[in-house]
Order: C-alpha cells, then structure tokens, then sequence
C-alpha cells in the first residue's frame, strides 16, 4: 500500500495513494477531494481511514475493485449486443440481426427502468443501485415485478437479460461478488395455468387432407405463378412434416445435398435458427441423424425439385424448399399460410396442425406399425448417444426403416 501523498489536478487538489489491486494485479489509485468542507488534514485523516479499510477488505479477502451502479453492468451488456450486431452487417450469416438486437435492448431498457414499464424496486430504479446493493432479496424483488408489470414473454426474455448482466457484473469486477440471480426461486414467479394439450391429429384427418392438397397442386395455376408455387409448396411441406417428423428448424435447414433421392433418406446435420436467421450446427449430438424417406415423399420431391429447375426459381443457398425469392423461409409465415390456412380451408381445426403436431402424428403412426424403441428415438432424433453410432447407421438398417415407415403410412 503507498503512501499518502498531496496531489493537484487544475484548481483541483487531492489526498492520494496507490495500491496493487488483488484481483486485477493492477495499479490501482485512491484520492479524497480537498474542498472548503473537507480541508487538506480533514482530507488526509479520511484518506488515512480508507487506506485502513482497503488494507483490511484485502487481507480478508471482501474486496472489490469498484462498486459502480447496475448500469454498467446493463451498458456492457448492450456493448457485447451491439458488436453482434455489427458482426452481422460484415457477415449476415453470423452475429445478431437488426430486429433482434432492438428487441434485446428494448428487454435491457426495462430492466433500466427507462421504457413504458417503469420498474423501480423500492421507488429507486433497478440500474441506479450499486452492484453490491443487488442482493438475492433484491433480486426475488426484480423478478416479481417483471411478473407483475410485464407479459410472460417479456418476463422470461427480461429475467435472462438481467442475469446475463448479473454474471457480467461478477466477471467484471463492478461489486457483485456472487451472482444472486441463483438464489431466487423462479418457480414462484411463473404463471400457474396451464395451456389445454392439443391432441396430435388423426391418420382419418391427416391423409385425406395431404390427398387433398395433392390434387390442387397438380392442377396448378397458369395464370399466377405465385398460386402455383403456393400450391405446390402447401402440399410438399405438409407431406415433408408429416412423413418424417422433423422439428422445423432442421426442415428449413435442409440443403438439397442433404437428401438422397436414390437410397431414400435425408441427413439432419443442421438448422435454421429462428432466432438470428443463421445456418447453424445442430444443438446436439443426438439431433444429428438419417432419416428415412417415404415412397410417396421421394416421388413429391422428385417433383418438386423439377419444379424448382424448370421455373428458375432462385435459390443461392441451395436449401431444399427456398422462398419464391431464394430466401430462407420464415418458420411463423410457413406455419400459418402454408400450414393452418389450408387446413382451415378444408374444414379442419387449424390448432391441430403444425410441424411440431405432424412430429406427434408421425410418433404416433411409428408405434402403430410396431417399430423398434431404438430406432424410432433415433429417426426423431430423441436418443442420447454420440456421433460415432450415427454413422454407424448401416444400409441395412435404413432399407429396413424405409420399409417400416411405408407401412406405417400405408395402413
């Protein structure tokens, strides 16, 4: 610990000393303002005090670099957003895109206390506390107003914002010790109803209406080119959905490479994020696998390939079921246009319908045709194992899934 020495700066003059910061190993300066209230040996008794108060912080081990307000932490927060963001506009295949970075900034300002929500724990706003004044009591307190004040998007989106900053604010050295965030017992504050279980839909209702969507896609539309893609698109990704079971983010992922028309089965390898618009890996191991292809899948496709070459539809990133304009396809428009619109439109009940009730429904037509529990796990993609067994996958293991699942979507 230095000494205590006089110091100037303009008109301005301090009682100063330096000392080795135990968790930066940094040089780290101490100063009190010599003022007409605060006189130059009043100042250098407050100093003196400190210097023992910092000696004593130390050698206990309670140290902390600075203990700056939560906004900081906030601030760095926004700081790492933003570089994403840049990221993304070099490179639109990694970082963050515009629209999500303003909705995590717009989560951050309420946290701040800044947007229409004005949260403030004990009429004080959330960013103006020290670091250290976050205590895990404070923190059950943040957590039941984002209940109270906000919707229960908002208050799951909003509660990992402010614990992404909490953990900031730890690693950073602006006060908080421990993260306090782990002490709060979340359960308490999420909503108790619970939504009704929609019951997958029936082979009675699913064939009829892919035989239905069928037959209007083969009349098409001279007139229109935008209907007869449509159409041909309605029919191909609801037969696609349903006879393989995939999650939709690896069906808007699928390259055109992945499928093998000849052998009849597609590759899971990886995913359009929702989130950020990016090609990614899958999340897990186990997501990645071989999944069989029906007959009537493989003849859909063939036709829909030749579709896409002899109408040059654009598609530069050779994805399997590209937009009419070569872009990746937005999973929420595909659910409600190309999903429950024509499932509404032909007398069904549009709740009953989407990719991930098409994944039950193929779960359900599996069991039904008797297939093996190892094997069903690994065509959905459900099985805990590592990457070797995937490729361990042999030939005669998907001839013979393939004539499993033609059963099962014949009977």
């Amino acid at each position: 610990m230095g000494e205590i020495f006089l110091a100037n700066s303009g008109k301005r003059s301090f009682q100063m000393f330096w000392y080795d910061c135990p968790i930066t190993n940094k040089r780290r300066k101490k100063q009190v303002e010599i003022t007409k209230k605060l006189p130059a040996a009043a100042a250098y008794a407050k100093a003196e005090k400190l210097q023992k108060e910092l000696e004593r912080s130390i050698d206990d081990g309670n140290y902390t670099a600075d203990d700056k307000p939560f906004g900081f932490a906030l601030d760095e927060l926004e700081k790492i957003y933003l570089s994403k963001w840049e990221l993304h506009q070099k490179d639109p295949t990694t970082g963050l895109r515009e629209r999500t970075y303003n909705e995590y900034i717009g989560f951050l300002n309420i946290i701040r206390g800044v947007s229409n929500h004005k949260i403030k724990i004990k009429n004080k706003k959330i960013s103006d506390y020290k670091c250290s004044q976050i205590t895990p009591d404070i923190a059950d307190q943040i957590s039941q107003a984002l209940v109270n004040q906000t919707n229960k998007n908002h208050n799951t989106k909003c509660w990992a914002k402010f614990e992404a900053a909490c953990k900031l604010a730890v690693v950073k050295n602006f006060g908080m010790k421990i993260n306090p965030c782990a002490m709060v017992d979340r359960s308490n504050h999420q909503s108790k109803q619970r939504k009704t279980k929609i019951i997958a839909p029936s082979k009675s209702q699913v064939d009829p209406f892919l035989d239905h969507l069928e037959e209007v896609k083969n009349k098409g539309s001279n007139s229109c080119p935008r209907k007869d893609f449509t159409s041909k698109f309605n029919y191909i990704i609801n037969l696609y959905s349903n006879h393989t079971g995939k999650r939709s983010n690896e069906i808007y992922g699928t390259r055109i490479q992945d499928v093998n028309l000849d052998k009849g089965y597609v590759e899971v390898n990886q995913v359009l994020c929702a989130k950020t618009g990016n090609i990614e890996l899958t999340k897990t191991d186990k997501s990645e696998r071989i999944v069989a292809l029906t007959d009537r899948l493989i003849k859909g496709l063939q036709e829909w390939l030749a579709y896409l070459k002899n109408k040059n539809i654009p598609n530069p990133h050779l994805i399997l079921f590209p937009a009419m304009n070569g872009s990746y396809r937005n999973a929420s428009n595909v659910l409600n246009r190309n999903i429950k619109k024509p499932a509404k439109d032909f007398g069904l009940d549009p709740s009953m319908f989407s990719v991930h009730q098409y994944r039950r429904h193929n779960n359900s037509r599996r069991k039904e045709a008797g297939h093996d529990g190892d094997r069903l796990r690994n065509q959905m993609g459900h099985e805990d194992e590592k990457m070797t067994k995937l490729y361990n996958t042999t030939w005669e293991d998907i001839k013979k899934d393939r004539e499993d699942i033609n059963q099962a979507f014949k009977n």
